[in-house]
């Protein structure tokens, strides 16, 4: 595994500080489906698209351009090819999907929850797709990208989509205050048990953090 670290881009604004209470029981969630076996089961699936369909109606106002900015960072400075498909995983109302049409021919916009596709605009070059990130309804090898912003990392299936140069793209737009939120060394980590050695770059933007990884070239 080879993670490297490059510069961050300091916030123009001070941080705003979050209890704890907000987002570390949903930190350790995060991790168990990242790295256990059953870590994702049915009555997970379920209280977390309860959880994702109340908070639906108020979704779009979690945007802004500030939030944006990690992900803009991680496409331009994580080294991603323009062009290509891109998967973009848990897009609730489709805030960052804009940003992806910036860097992708085309984007597969996926949430498990109905309640934020029917709240999602339609742009061209996009499909909606309503299907668990754990069991996606695509082809082996047919992203050249998989972005999870804000969005749980299932490293056997995003292996399975994702083409042998492309790229899983991770970032958490509060950084370690974000509720869904890996570090840099165990998102590196939990894809290399499934995609084998990998290159990874890391840094922050703003209170932004993210991640990039992909297959190492001398992989088979």
């Amino acid at each position: 595994m080879t993670l490297r670290e490059i510069e961050p881009i300091a916030s123009e604004t001070p941080r705003v500080e979050r209890d704890p209470d907000e987002y570390v029981a949903m930190q350790k969630v995060t991790r168990q489906i990242a790295f256990e076996d059953g870590g994702w089961d049915p009555e997970r699936k379920e209280r977390i698209a309860q959880l994702f369909e109340g908070l639906a109606p108020e979704w779009h106002t979690r945007g802004g351009e500030d939030r944006l900015r990690p992900t803009r960072d991680a496409l331009s400075r994580g080294g991603i090819p323009s062009g290509g498909t891109a998967l973009e995983i848990g897009s609730g109302t489709g805030i960052h999907t804009p940003v992806l049409l910036d860097r992708f021919g085309f984007v597969i916009s996926v949430d498990l929850v109905k309640e934020m596709l029917d709240l999602s605009p339609r742009p061209d070059r996009t499909a909606l797709v309503r299907a668990d990130a754990a069991a996606l309804p695509l082809a082996d090898g047919s992203a050249d990208a998989v972005v999870c912003v804000n969005a749980f990392v299932f490293p056997s299936e995003y292996a399975r989509v994702l083409r042998q140069d492309g790229y899983v793209v991770v970032v958490a737009t509060s950084g370690d205050q974000t509720p869904i939120y890996l570090p840099p060394g165990d998102v590196t980590a939990a894809l290399e048990r499934q995609l084998g050695p990998v290159e990874a770059v890391t840094s922050r933007h703003g209170w932004g953090t993210w991640t990039v990884v992909r297959r190492a070239a001398s992989s088979p």
